[in-house]
């Protein structure tokens, strides 16, 4: 395909890297406007991660938060979020800080905010059952027909063939998408002068607290 007539049509090899929410909207988007179009590319997620492990190996170790916005995304796909994967509902958000502390609300009532599940479970699970909203995606997109593949690509050529390097092997490509997220180890890219981001690390983390009420006589 020549870079100057850029066109997806049927038989075009798509390769998206990596297959968080990211790079799996894109996969769902591309085979949607593919078939109102009546075209059937070939797309094919590479994401190494086992979503379905429990602990660790299972989870992205990140927040999830999926705004009202994201829900029109997910209807316009003719998705439903299982029960399972919510963990809660947030109407307010409470900022805090040294100076003083404001609550928002949710200014739209008929639309929801949720946090989700990115693991497959406490790090004792045992990974039986897939209940994180990655490999729920991830799940969808395999029953669509978009081929997931469990293997990491090791770099990306963009010079006069574009294309993947996996497992030692060279695939030609129509298109590649770098999904990885910016806390996964940068894929190297020749072809192209792409510097990854510059990021600074944070920590996510939920706590309860507990209120005990002492009744005195």
């Amino acid at each position: 395909m020549s870079r100057d007539t850029i066109k997806i049509e049927t038989g075009s090899r798509v390769a998206i890297v990596g297959g968080g929410p990211a790079g799996m909207f894109f996969a769902l988007y591309l085979q949607l406007y593919s078939e109102e179009n009546n075209i059937r590319p070939e797309i094919t997620v590479y994401q190494q991660r086992n979503f379905a492990e429990g602990g660790p190996k299972g989870c992205k170790g990140c927040a999830g938060i999926l705004s009202a916005s994201l829900f029109s995304n997910l209807e316009e796909l003719g998705l439903t979020i299982p029960e399972e994967v919510v963990r809660d509902r947030i109407k307010t958000y409470n900022i805090h800080s040294p100076y003083t502390s404001i609550s928002i609300s949710n200014p739209d009532k008929e639309k929801e905010i949720v946090s989700v599940y990115r693991g497959s479970g406490p790090r004792i699970s045992c990974g039986n059952k897939v209940v994180g909203f990655d490999g729920w995606l991830l799940e969808q997109a395999q029953s669509r027909g978009i081929t997931v593949e469990n293997q990491a690509v090791s770099r990306i050529h963009l010079e006069r063939r574009t294309g993947i390097e996996v497992a030692d092997r060279n695939l030609e490509c129509d298109l590649v998408v770098l999904a990885n997220g910016v806390c996964t180890k940068p894929v190297p890219i020749t072809g192209l002068a792409y510097a990854p981001p510059k990021t600074r690390t944070m920590a996510v983390t939920s706590c309860m607290l507990v209120l005990t009420r002492l009744n005195r006589d």
